[in-house]
């Protein structure tokens, strides 16, 4: 599979938005176990699939910009994914 290669800006905005995307999942994980605790603890019930359904809307609405962005870059998922790992990769030898 070749890659195609980014210009040092595209790159930069693909690795942004990827870390983006993860701190976002992490504050929405934390923030959805925060949520669960006080349920509990109050004794109320929540149905599976509510809670189901609310996480993959979350979910898909904090995917949007990285969609957007590959779009915009003309890269399909696979692609972007071995971008970012030929990147870490390359950082991690540059600082090693």
């Amino acid at each position: 599979m070749t890659m195609r290669t980014l210009s040092p800006e595209d790159l930069d905005r693909l690795v942004r938005s990827h870390r983006n995307l993860k701190i976002s999942v992490w504050v929405f994980s934390a923030v959805m176990v925060g949520v669960l605790v006080l349920l509990i603890a109050n004794n109320l019930m929540l149905s599976p699939g509510c809670g189901a359904a609310i996480g993959v809307g979350i979910g898909a609405l904090l995917l949007i910009p990285q969609k957007q962005l590959l779009s915009e870059l003309g890269l399909s998922r696979q692609e972007a994914k071995q971008i970012l790992r030929d990147e870490r990769k390359r950082r991690r030898t540059a600082a090693g």
